[in-house]
């Protein structure tokens, strides 16, 4: 018995996985270029090995800079340590009615800032009911 090969001819090319690896390359860079973080205030974060995820809608984000002046999410204007507590009820909430996976709070807080200062954010931070709360710093190593 005498099989016969079948010669293929490659006349044409197929379009649909070139599409797809195309369209994943856009939307990889798409989503880094969004993913980007764009803040007001410019702080030297401290550097660790490890650094969690980005923040989210609903996470207040408290900054302290090198004077250990307080800023309270994009704001420009300095919030005083007395009445942080307030306003970050203010943002997120009377305690009682806020949702536990929205109880967030990132502190930003440069690295040449007193420590004494980032302290006091987080004990203001832990009266105004906040179940968590991260430390933002920069992936790499300490200088």
């Amino acid at each position: 018995m005498k099989f016969r090969k079948k010669q293929q001819s490659f006349n044409n090319i197929e379009l649909a996985p070139l599409i797809d690896v195309i369209s994943f390359i856009v939307i990889y860079f798409l989503m880094n270029a969004t993913l980007e973080k764009n803040t007001a205030l410019k702080v030297e974060l401290p550097r660790s090995s490890s650094v969690s995820k980005e923040k989210q809608k609903d996470e207040l984000i408290i900054t302290v800079d090198k004077q250990g002046k307080v800023f309270l999410d994009k704001s420009t204007d300095p919030v005083a340590l007395e009445a942080l507590t307030e306003r970050i009820n203010g943002f997120l909430g009377p305690e009682k009615e806020r949702d536990p996976k929205k109880n967030k709070v990132i502190i930003r807080g440069d690295g040449g800032a007193s420590y004494q200062i980032v302290v006091k954010v987080i004990d203001a931070v832990n009266a105004a009911g906040v179940s968590r709360f991260n430390l933002a710093m920069v992936k790499g190593t300490s200088k």
